[in-house]
């Protein structure tokens, strides 16, 4: 008897580079971000603070340094100094901003072509869990083992605390079918989260390493 229940339903899906890319850099992205809950009103008292001295530094240097060294009294207000740099600040926040959209193309490209093509992705999705075939390779896990599970606008997304993974909306029949079974997914995974759901025993599956669907 298998210790995830009945079988709910069966896919099969060719895993397409271009989208193994994404979900990659997606999952990179997710890891990398700070988890931390820091309130922002300290980093505000210190940019206030940061404007301050700026303020008081200008200032001063302007009475004990320009004045004094170099006769220069008569300085443009803050007003005109802050319209006359607003070009150049706005170019430069655009050459950042197509520098890193640039970047990331090229990160995205190298990354696809680096991928396999075509790999064939088994998923049997039972009461309690789901077994995955990539390459091959077959791996196991509860419902408990994912923090979220979201019905998302092409595809059904798997988030772990090491590791995303996604079915792909064209892995079903139609568009009614990917919605109606991604809904029942979710619920599932729902049920087993409320503990109204028992889990089967740590030892009944080994437990599921999802980090290869992001490193291949």
């Amino acid at each position: 008897m298998n210790p995830f229940g009945a079988r709910v339903t069966q896919l099969s899906f060719k895993r397409l580079p271009e989208e193994h890319a994404d979900v990659m850099l997606r999952a990179g992205k997710l890891f990398l971000q700070s988890r931390s809950r820091r309130r922002p009103v300290p980093y505000l008292i210190g940019a206030v603070i940061f404007g301050i001295v700026c303020g008081v530094g200008i200032e001063a240097f302007r009475q004990f340094v320009l004045a004094p060294y170099f006769g220069i009294n008569a300085l443009p207000t803050i007003q005109v100094v802050a319209f006359e740099m607003l070009p150049v600040m706005l170019a430069i926040g655009a050459g950042a901003v197509i520098q890193r959209e640039i970047v990331r193309r090229g990160r995205r490209k190298r990354l696809i072509a680096a991928l396999a093509e075509y790999v064939m992705i088994d998923v049997d999705i039972y009461e309690r869990g789901m077994e995955t075939s990539i390459g091959g390779v077959f791996t196991y896990c509860s419902w408990q083992a994912f923090h979220d599970v979201k019905l998302e606008k092409n595809a059904i997304t798997f988030f772990r605390d090491d590791a995303l993974f996604s079915i792909p909306a064209r892995a079903f029949k139609d568009r009614k079918e990917f919605e109606a079974q991604a809904r029942e997914v979710v619920d599932l995974w729902k049920l087993a989260k409320s503990g109204r759901r028992e889990a089967p025993a740590a030892s009944a599956a080994p437990p599921l390493d999802l980090r290869g669907e992001t490193r291949h």
